[in-house]
């Protein structure tokens, strides 16, 4: 096969990882399991929490089909977050044994799987960065990036996955969703979030990057 070729999907074709489906809110793993390898998310959505020393509940990430989900399980170390479906999800579980064995079949699966981990690491380091950014900043920066993840400008996702994404209350996020409609960046309707225009978004991202953040608002 060419290695241009390899992708998690084509291991699945290949009969290796386990097929688990799992149904809405059920959960994949809890923090403190040890882990015995890793995650591949075929199709649906998984949400990745942790407990703030506070304990309340704080979403850091959103994870959709082709992430790897679990990466601590490599080095058989305890999971620190909680993996719960959102929606009907089915994933690949990948034991070590598993993927040595398949390494040593095509060793370019090593490559593939740190190809993966690159881009979680990075994500990752944008996460932390935004953390101390304002309210109005993470949860702009949050939808931006779903819509990279899924390519798709609908959004489906409630104010209270919002408020515990962005670690603030509800209320606070009903008043920037309302600043965002008013600047013509996003629509509500019927549950899903409509972003009308990526492109100031993006700019609004990029200039709030600079020393002094912009509080937000578009001139008229």
């Amino acid at each position: 096969m060419n290695n241009n070729e390899l992708s998690w999907d084509s291991f699945i074709a290949m009969g290796y990882g386990e097929k688990k489906v799992y149904k809405k809110n059920e959960i994949l793993f809890h923090p403190g399991e040890i882990g015995k390898g890793f995650y591949y998310l075929l199709a649906g959505e998984v949400k990745i929490s942790v407990i703030s020393r506070e304990g309340h509940e704080r979403d850091i990430d959103y994870v959709t089909p082709g992430e790897l989900i679990g990466v601590q399980g490599i080095q058989n170390e305890p999971y620190t977050y909680t993996a719960k479906a959102t929606i009907s999800s089915t994933v690949y579980f990948f034991s070590n044994l598993m993927f040595n064995q398949l390494c040593a079949k095509l060793p370019e699966a090593a490559s593939v799987r740190t190809n993966s981990l690159i881009m979680k690491v990075r994500l990752l380091a944008e996460s932390i960065n935004i953390l101390t950014a304002p309210a109005e900043y993470r949860l702009a920066h949050f939808l931006y990036g779903l819509y990279l993840k899924k390519e798709d400008p609908k959004i489906k996702i409630s104010r209270t996955s919002l408020g515990h994404f962005i670690g603030t209350s509800r209320i606070t996020v009903y008043k920037i969703i309302r600043q965002l409609e008013q600047d013509g960046l996003i629509e509500i309707n019927k549950g899903y979030i409509y972003l009308l225009d990526i492109y100031k978004l993006k700019t609004f991202l990029d200039s709030s990057l600079r020393p002094s953040h912009q509080a937000y608002h578009t001139k008229n």
